[in-house]
């Protein structure tokens, strides 16, 4: 049900920001969010002129209340479906902070505020994976591609300074959700003037020395930003 943008409701489970944000009251159904999205993101698309990082608010908003419309829908079977992608997930987390790398969660406050702490976490998103040195191998890109399905929040994926090659690479493919993929320092090599083609929102892309011609250069889409060299040091 469609309305004009309600007042902020403070912190009512009932009524999550990311319904505000779409301009929906509750009870809402699946089409309520996806009608109001489409309509919405014609007017904050980049673009059209609107402000890209209001487009993604949008778009962050507009797959929580996905999210929250299948919870009301059946919160138990919603909830198993959860556990098992969030172990899944985990096994990632865990496997990267082995490796001495960085995670980065975006936590679901709505369903924290429904089921508390216990439960709440199984809906948090990774978003962000930070593998860097020789531990960042096609081992580990391995378990990322395998994985796939869990990490369809995943928007930067840094592996820079590590050992990866282009079999590695290739097991990257899956992670569709990719806006940012560090690889600089890598043994990436033929393969990496074709990243562009498989991850349609990628805004960066770190690439090594040698790993793509001019030709390949002048190819990259408008909306990839190129950076060719070794691996930050910090």
């Amino acid at each position: 049900m469609a309305s004009p943008p309600p007042s902020p409701r403070g912190h009512d489970p009932s009524h999550p920001e990311c319904l505000t944000i779409l301009g929906l009251l509750p009870p809402v159904t699946a089409e309520d969010v996806k009608q109001s999205y489409l309509a919405k993101a014609m007017a904050a698309h980049p673009d059209r002129g609107g402000d890209p990082a209001e487009f993604v608010r949008l778009q962050k908003a507009y797959e929580d209340a996905k999210e929250f419309v299948q919870f009301k829908a059946g919160k138990l079977e919603w909830l198993a479906a959860k556990i098992e992608s969030y172990a899944q997930q985990q096994e990632v987390v865990t496997e990267a902070i082995e490796r001495g790398g960085e995670i980065e969660m975006e936590e679901a406050d709505w369903l924290r505020k429904s089921f508390g702490e216990d439960f709440g976490h199984v809906a948090d998103k990774l978003v962000t994976v930070r593998v860097r040195g020789p531990r960042a191998d096609d081992v580990f890109a391995i378990l990322l591609g395998f994985r796939a399905d869990s990490l369809k929040d995943l928007a930067t994926l840094d592996l820079a300074g590590g050992t990866l090659t282009d079999e590695g690479l290739l097991q990257l493919k899956e992670l569709k959700s990719l806006r940012a993929l560090d690889l600089r320092g890598t043994a990436v090599g033929k393969l990496a003037a074709d990243v562009p083609k498989w991850f349609e929102h990628l805004e960066f892309l770190g690439l090594p020395k040698g790993a793509v011609g001019m030709l390949g250069r002048f190819g990259m889409p408008r909306r990839v930003k190129l950076v060719v060299g070794d691996a930050p040091t910090a």
